[in-house]
């Protein structure tokens, strides 16, 4: 390891440290770095531009014009990765059928995210004009938020589930592909198809299906455009059949009963990651009063959650039913050696810790709730050769807390700095409820 003036010397020759790169050197930290290996004290990275350069189990002298941080009682993580939302700005109305360009209300919700310590979403359906724009604003640096990956407009049947939410309906293959080489020509990070015949309860009805022959020919056209699929499923056969099928991610795990053990050994040999999505289940309305909820959302949003998932509701009282389902695979899945990932199902940025404490409560330990927030989360998305650990040649997206998440999974939302690509963010400067003055 190059350490000392070496270090700095040898990146100069190398060509990794440029006039323009900036230097940051954070140590003497608890280092926690997404992998799933054990903490540890009195770490140092050195951030060199946008990306970590050099990761010390012990001291690294600072090159000369470096920032320095000391670390001292603090924690060092991957900025957190939401591995399922749908971007609030692009649909409205009953059912989310009318679509609209909400630039503004999107901008907070990014903003939100970043306070909350998310670094990276994933949106996993919306209006595809809205949400290409947004991740294109936000790539292009003229919007400040997460990195944003997407799928764009989602595949369902006519009649399907989502089918009336700016979803691309499918017909048959031959009247589909077109529809879909439009899709993929605006490179989705990821398309995403439904596998639902009953929505969130068998109140729903039986919704039609892709046929399966029809779907894995799709899901080959996709594959051969060099792009990731996901499905949304809520029971163990959808599930089957969509990896039968050719899927890579499912954006549930199964959620309307119980799966069988040999579902979780499945999906773990296969590699097959899992969008954890808990909250779909979660009744406890007590969350939005806390603070990093408070400080991250509007109170309409707020508002509208707690109507949305009232126990004392039809909708609610189903949704809340389902919770020890969930727990119960969620853990099967984690025992078997899955792939789990972070995903809320909300817009909401701040829910990503309400996620990782159920997680938590589901008996995860809380170190690998760690890796399943950041490092699991960019390989469901496809990303993880740049995001989600703290490596050295990956982008430098971090959190810093003031208190361990190993030993409490809910001092996440201790924040004492975020950043992005080496650049800390003005926290202050975010249009968040926590600043409004």
């Amino acid at each position: 390891m190059l350490v000392h003036g070496l270090l700095l010397i040898s990146l100069w020759l190398s060509g990794a440290v440029r006039a323009a790169d900036s230097m940051l050197l954070i140590r003497n930290v608890t280092l926690i770095d997404g992998t799933g290996a054990q903490p540890i004290e009195h770490a140092s990275v050195l951030i060199v531009g946008e990306r970590i350069r050099e990761v010390s189990p012990s001291e690294i002298k600072a090159p000369r014009g470096a920032a320095v941080i000391d670390g001292k009682g603090k924690y060092l993580m991957p900025g957190l990765i939401n591995s399922h939302i749908h971007l609030a700005g692009g649909r409205a109305g009953p059912g989310n059928q009318q679509m609209v360009m909400n630039i503004e209300l999107g901008t907070r919700v990014l903003h939100g995210a970043l306070y909350a310590g998310v670094t990276s979403l994933y949106d996993s359906g919306n209006h595809d004009d809205y949400i290409f724009k947004m991740r294109d604003e936000e790539r292009a640096n003229r919007i400040l938020g997460p990195r944003l990956f997407t799928t764009g407009r989602l595949l369902t049947p006519a009649k399907g589930y989502q089918c009336c939410s700016g979803a691309l309906q499918v017909l048959d293959y031959e009247g589909t592909v077109s529809k879909l080489d439009a899709l993929l020509a605006r490179k989705p990070d990821m398309v995403k198809f439904t596998r639902e015949g009953r929505g969130m309860g068998d109140e729903a009805g039986n919704l039609a299906l892709i046929p399966l022959d029809v779907m894995s020919g799709l899901i080959n056209h996709v594959h051969e455009a060099g792009i990731r699929t996901a499905v949304h499923i809520s029971d163990e056969r959808g599930a089957r059949e969509s990896i039968a099928a050719g899927i890579d991610a499912l954006a549930h795990t199964v959620y309307l009963e119980d799966a069988s053990p040999e579902f979780a050994k499945l999906i773990a040999a296969k590699r097959i990651p899992v969008s954890t999505t808990m909250g779909r289940a979660d009744s406890d309305l007590s969350v939005f009063d806390r603070q990093i909820f408070v400080g991250t959302d509007s109170k309409e949003d707020l508002d509208s959650n707690r109507a949305t998932y009232r126990s004392d509701t039809p909708n609610g009282t189903f949704r809340a039913s389902r919770m020890p389902i969930v727990k119960k695979n969620i853990r099967a899945l984690y025992d078997a050696g899955a792939i789990l990932a972070v995903g809320t199902d909300r817009s909401m940025g701040a829910y990503v810790h309400r996620e990782m404490e159920l997680l938590s409560e589901a008996g995860i330990p809380n170190l690998a709730v760690t890796r399943i927030a950041t490092l699991n989360a960019a390989i469901y998305i496809g990303v993880d050769k740049e995001l989600g650990s703290i490596e050295r040649g990956k982008l430098a997206d971090l959190l810093l807390l003031a208190a361990d998440p190993v030993s409490d999974i809910r001092n996440t939302v201790r924040i004492e700095a975020v950043y992005k690509g080496g650049k800390i963010i003005d926290l202050t400067a975010l249009l968040v409820p926590a600043n409004n003055k």
